[in-house]
């Protein structure tokens, strides 16, 4: 069903499309390569072992040795032939499972399990930061300005710059082509699995505000496919504000929350909401809008209140299903969600971190719109007794599930980039190494720790995993905690460990981890055919039991980065590590089996980076003082 016509109006005079630059280097990029069996086998063979009590001599690693020996001999050669064969004709022979098994089959609701967020700093010479629809209306301007420089392809690809030294200074061009989902799309609920559905940018300029649990779509260009300016969204975003504080069908039926469900939850009202033709209309347009603006009625303050709106808000005043969703808070505070199937967080990183910088940058002016013309439709919604009553038990449901998450930040200012790499290590593996340190201090063993690495320099490359947990890692925290060890023997382990861990991750981001290429093996059983014992162990499952799930996002623009927990027993340590600043976010479940907490964790991220700190310091300061000699 096709949207009202007037809000499809073109982009035609200011949009049109041009034989751009952002896909310039898509025919030219990698393709995925399949890893060498025997490399894989010894690689996963290699990880398992620092998770065992007694190592490479454990009984039980002994025992599922034999297991990986078999595989390599029996099943792997012929999957591994069916792989090649299938990457013959693929560019990346992984997309054809990735999107659906990682994040279209799973079922457990979106937010606050799969989505992510970032918070936006509050810029001290943004004049307007505290002006919660002056905010929203210049971030409007700014997220539209960034999808019209996508639409027309103007926008520049990514390009990664070789490091100083590097042996090949060629730089390494990015795959674009999740840009392609950032903007008027949406994820589409099903069973046994769910959907994506594109819209024509084109076609579909406007934006979806909700307000008060209201939702509106406005225009964000005029008739002549021109973007409005920031004074005319000031003004369509203020009478859309007074009218979502005397409509009260958002407070009594906010069916955003429905979006929260488990999806097949979601998926049995969503059928039950599309009987009536409004609403269907209306799931269309939201879907096809460009992104998603949420206009809050809260003002939190502490970074952890702000982070908790970011995560997930109070449910009703979101769409879940957006890739791009934006909200500003009653005092200006601002954020993003992000909708994860068919994009990762670098993407989207990029919007938001272009959005801020001209957020601050920008002279913007606010008092003299171009017209006085409705911009704006209230989408009003058929609301019958069953969907009234799912929407109350989701936010019942809502509540429940987002209160039985704990959440910390942590932030330590005086070490970033800077420092790190005076001491000459690697900014990521550090972080790494210093969140092992910090387990290990509060359990006093090291659990499967998984970190994404980017694989964007292949043709629709997204993530492999790294294994953070090595035996050099073990190594170097057990003697970090042995009081009969010298400061100088932890540097050296803490080195060694650092050094470890950036090998791993260098072979993850050139395709050549263990994680994915096994994934894609066990894809290629057909029908009838007994999955090899290596896929059913209990090792195997424990292995990517994901104690710690962590991932780096990193921006000056952003004061806050998170997710959930992956495991009902784990950690969510999404972390960036700035220029003179670090930050985890911490997310554990309260009930978790383990006796975890955010707080505790909190503390000892604090005492495993003083403590750090205070050697390397020591090191560095002892090594400048023998040059002056």
């Amino acid at each position: 069903m096709s949207a009202p016509l007037l809000f499809k109006r073109s982009f035609s005079m200011s949009l049109r499309r041009q034989a751009g630059q952002l896909y310039k280097y898509q025919d030219s990029l990698p393709n995925l390569p399949v890893p060498e069996l025997s490399q894989t086998v010894e690689l996963y063979k290699r990880s398992l072992i620092p998770l065992y009590p007694e190592g490479e001599t454990d009984p039980n690693f002994l025992r599922y040795s034999k297991v990986i020996d078999d595989f390599f001999k029996t099943d792997g050669p012929k999957l591994q032939e069916r792989l090649q064969t299938l990457a013959k004709s693929e560019r990346n022979w992984l997309a054809k499972y990735w999107d659906n098994v990682a994040y279209l089959d799973y079922r457990d609701p979106v937010s606050p399990f799969v989505s992510y967020f970032f918070n936006h700093k509050d810029h001290r010479n943004i004049p307007f930061r505290g002006d919660q629809l002056k905010k929203a209306a210049a971030l409007t301007r700014e997220v539209v300005l960034f999808a019209q420089a996508v639409h027309e392809e103007s926008l520049a690809p990514e390009v990664i710059k070789p490091r100083v030294g590097a042996a090949n200074q060629t730089p390494t061009a990015f795959c674009m082509e999740s840009f392609r989902w950032m903007f008027n799309n949406g994820r589409v609920p099903g069973a046994p699995s769910d959907t994506n559905i594109q819209y024509d940018p084109s076609k579909n300029s406007y934006v979806t505000v909700i307000s008060h649990g209201n939702f509106y779509v406005l225009n964000h260009h005029d008739s002549q496919g021109n973007p409005l300016s920031e004074a005319d969204l000031y003004q369509q975003l203020t009478e859309i504000k007074k009218h979502s504080l005397v409509n009260k069908q958002g407070e009594i039926a906010p069916v955003g929350v429905l979006t929260s469900s488990n999806r097949d939850v979601w998926y049995n009202n969503y059928s039950e909401l599309i009987q009536s033709p409004l609403n269907k209309n209306n799931i269309e347009l939201i879907n096809a809008s460009t992104f998603v603006l949420a206009l809050d009625s809260d003002s939190p303050v502490t970074i952890e209140e702000k982070s908790r709106r970011s995560w997930h808000g109070n449910g009703a005043n979101r769409w879940f299903d957006k890739p791009v969703q934006m909200f500003v808070a009653e005092n200006g505070s601002s954020g993003f969600l992000g909708e994860h199937s068919k994009m990762d967080g670098t993407p989207t990183l990029g919007l938001n971190d272009y959005v801020n910088k001209k957020l601050k940058s920008e002279t913007y002016s606010f008092e003299t719109a171009s017209t006085s013309d409705k911009q704006w439709k209230f989408l009003n919604w058929d609301i019958t007794p069953a969907t009234q009553t799912a929407i109350k038990q989701e936010l019942a449901t809502f509540d429940q599930t987002v209160n039985s998450l704990d959440i910390r930040v942590w932030q330590y200012p005086g070490l970033g980039k800077s420092l790190i790499k005076k001491f000459k290590l690697s900014p990521d593996a550090f972080i790494q190494m210093l969140i092992q340190l910090a387990y290990y201090k509060m359990t006093g063993i090291s659990r499967p720790t998984y970190e994404s690495a980017s694989t964007r320099k292949f043709f629709r490359g997204r993530t492999e995993t790294c294994r953070s947990v090595s035996k050099e890692s073990l190594e170097y925290v057990k003697k970090w905690q042995d009081a009969n060890v010298s400061d100088a023997e932890k540097v050296a382990a803490f080195r060694n460990a650092v050094s470890s861990h950036l090998n791993y991750i260098t072979k993850a981001s050139n395709g050549q981890g263990c994680d994915r290429h096994l994934f894609g093996l066990k894809q290629q059983y057909q029908s009838g055919e007994t999955v090899h014992e290596l896929f059913t162990d209990p090792i195997c499952a424990y292995s990517q039991h994901w104690f710690l799930s962590t991932s780096q996002l990193s921006s000056e623009e952003f004061n806050g980065y998170g997710w959930s927990p992956v495991v009902p027993d784990g950690y969510g340590l999404a972390y960036m590590v700035n220029n003179e600043w670090l930050h985890v976010n911490v997310t554990v479940a309260k009930d978790n089996g383990l006796g975890l907490r955010a707080d505790v964790m909190h503390y000892y991220l604090t005492e495993a980076a003083n403590e750090i700190k205070e050697l390397l310091t020591n090191e560095l300061n002892q090594n400048q003082l023998k040059a002056k000699l």
